[in-house]
């Protein structure tokens, strides 16, 4: 946690332990005055790529994670206070003594349970519209694999690591899973699995290409594992694939048809790709789509909305984890 000492004008950073107490508390900058200029630290934000942003002398001060002072954007009046707004979160309004100022970035603020209720666009279903009924319901848990969503991994440069973090996404899916196996639902694992060398796959799209230029996704690797917490247990079916969609090139179809599925669970990564191609092909097939958006994640916030407000919409049933988990009853 930052928390800024506006009257040592420094930033003081600590560690939160497990009962919630401030600890480890260490200076993570200083010196953020200026005689010749007015202000101090006082409003203060984290962007998503964990960069901290303060009111400081001059206009705004922006720090890396480490405390690296990255550099600063001049405001004219004594700034206050800052926070992203706009549709696509990309515009800094700044409180300064007597206006209010507004700059358009490319940075993006970390995700705060807020901006979640700031969507309007959406509607979310509770567990009463839900209807589940478990022997005729499949969870299906896609993509989330080491390489897609998880540091280190072939795709981590994408902020889908971030995003996943933000969205609590492994976690949700896991005691999805853990709620849908108790209750009787069938979990069925969708991983996109290659060779080793991606021998005969396709180029002809700019993520196909992004999979064999990256070496990602081959199997036996770390990378093609699924993510901690997300490991298949006995009565749950995988299914291997190499397209965005979980139809076009596994046997997931085969799977629903042979247990009488008529409802799927949707989760997994990334929201705007998989995850939706798998919601829009399951609605034309004539299969009823219900998705939990917090068990979902792609590379951004924004990139997440566009595919949960819009699209989804119209091919599915939008709703939370929480409320799948009461649908399921018992």
């Amino acid at each position: 946690m930052w928390v800024n000492d506006t009257m040592q004008a420094n930033i003081r950073l600590f560690d939160v332990a497990d009962d919630g107490r401030l600890v480890n508390a260490r200076i993570f900058a200083t010196g953020i005055r200026d005689s010749a200029r007015p202000g101090l630290p006082d409003g203060m934000k984290a962007d998503t790529a964990g960069n901290v942003w303060v009111t400081a002398p001059g206009g705004i001060w922006v720090y890396s994670f480490d405390g690296t002072h990255l550099g600063e954007i001049g405001i004219p009046e004594q700034s206050a206070n800052l926070h992203w707004g706009g549709e696509a979160w990309d515009r800094l309004f700044v409180c300064a003594t007597t206006s209010l100022y507004a700059l358009t970035t490319k940075a993006r603020p970390r995700r705060e349970p807020f901006m979640e209720a700031a969507q309007p666009a959406a509607t979310r279903a509770g567990a009463d519209a839900l209807g589940i009924e478990p022997s005729r319901t499949a969870l299906i848990i896609q993509d989330m694999q080491n390489d897609v969503i998880i540091d280190g991994g072939a795709f981590a440069a994408s902020g889908a690591p971030d995003h996943a973090r933000d969205q609590n996404a492994v976690a949700n899916a896991r005691r999805l899973a853990i709620a849908a196996r108790q209750r009787g639902v069938l979990v069925i694992h969708v991983w996109f699995v290659c060779e080793p060398g991606h021998p005969a796959m396709t180029r002809n799209s700019p993520l196909f290409r992004g999979v064999i230029e990256a070496n990602a996704l081959v199997r036996g690797s770390w990378g093609a594992a699924p993510v901690a917490g997300l490991e298949p247990e006995a009565a749950d079916l995988t299914v291997e694939k190499m397209t965005m969609s979980a139809w076009e090139s596994g046997r997931l179809e085969t799977y629903l048809r042979g247990a009488g599925i008529d409802t799927l669970i949707n989760t997994g990564a990334w929201t705007n790709m998989s995850v939706e191609h798998t919601a829009r092909t399951a609605a034309d097939k004539g299969f009823r789509v219900i998705l939990p958006e917090d068990a979902c994640a792609t590379m951004n916030a924004e990139w997440h909305r566009a595919s949960i407000d819009y699209a989804m919409q119209n091919v599915a049933t939008v709703t939370s984890v929480d409320a799948v988990i009461a649908a399921f009853g018992g």
